[in-house]
């Protein structure tokens, strides 16, 4: 059934994200454009410059707006389909709970993490068109040799461990941020019967606000006598350490993951009333 509730999920959530991803793909190319004249050597017209100058802004701009209409349509899906009158239709489907919160999250990470791809395929489309006339294609052909022929050591090694722990920790991180809305979300319905997307992005900023308070004290002290603690382990240690404290990160999403879904999971199944 999760399979099915997924397919649906992902249908209703893509359906006009499709246009917002090809809207900055086209940006991208645009990007490239401005790029290439702030880096051509030529003497060009100062008119072209101040084009190219709107352009890069309002390439950045719509780039970074794509985040912000992913997120519109990943919880614009979630409160619809819980919390108004379509709620009363989920909530009598013959699943558990568990598997129709697992269905929104899963669409989420899905969604961001395609959102991130694009974004990254946007830079690269915008870079590679921006700086081409200055591009030797034999430069790449040599790093590529000296990468293939380059040996392994632990610097590679760690260097691989490092990549993959940051992925997990960024994958926490997006898991960690959905529940939070979620939660908000949730809590405004169940407080409230009405400004419920009003009342929600009250509690998100008074709870966002609290936890960007926590978190500047943590990098303020823990982060800070983090480094200082660093500097003096032994240099043939540095790597296995720091592997170990992203580790340790991780250990500590995942806790506050579990902890936020299990709140999540509590709110959906015991306290709500869509009475």
């Amino acid at each position: 059934m999760l399979k099915k509730l997924l397919k649906y999920d992902l249908k209703a959530v893509l359906k006009y994200w499709w246009i917002a991803a090809l809207s900055s793909v086209a940006l991208s190319f645009a990007g490239g454009w401005s790029i290439s004249v702030f880096v051509n050597e030529k003497e060009l017209p100062i008119a072209l410059y101040v084009v190219a100058t709107i352009v890069a802004i309002a390439v950045v701009l719509g780039i970074s707006m794509f985040y912000f209409v992913t997120a519109i349509f990943i919880y614009t899906r979630f409160y619809k389909n819980f919390f108004t009158d379509e709620g009363y239709l989920t909530f009598t489907l013959p699943v558990k709970r568990t598997q129709l919160l697992n269905s929104k999250l899963i669409t989420s990470i899905i969604t961001s993490s395609l959102t991130g791809l694009i974004v990254v395929i946007d830079f690269f489309i915008a870079f590679f068109i921006g700086t081409s006339d200055l591009i030797d294609k034999n430069d790449f052909s040599l790093m590529w040799d000296e990468l293939l022929h380059t040996p392994i050591d632990n610097f590679v090694l760690y260097l691989v461990i490092y990549v993959i722990e940051a992925l997990l920790l960024l994958l926490l991180c997006e898991i960690l941020a959905t529940l939070f809305v979620f939660s908000c979300i949730t809590i405004a319905s169940i407080i409230t019967k009405k400004a419920k997307i009003i009342t929600a992005i009250g509690i998100y900023y008074v709870a966002n606000s609290i936890v960007s308070s926590l978190l500047s004290i943590f990098w303020l002290f823990g982060v800070g006598s983090i480094g200082y603690w660093m500097d003096s382990i032994p240099e043939n240690y540095v790597f296995p350490v720091f592997a170990l404290l992203l580790l340790m990160c991780i250990l500590f999403m995942g806790i506050l993951c579990t902890a936020f879904y299990s709140l999540q999971y509590w709110m959906l199944d015991r306290k709500l009333n869509l009475s």
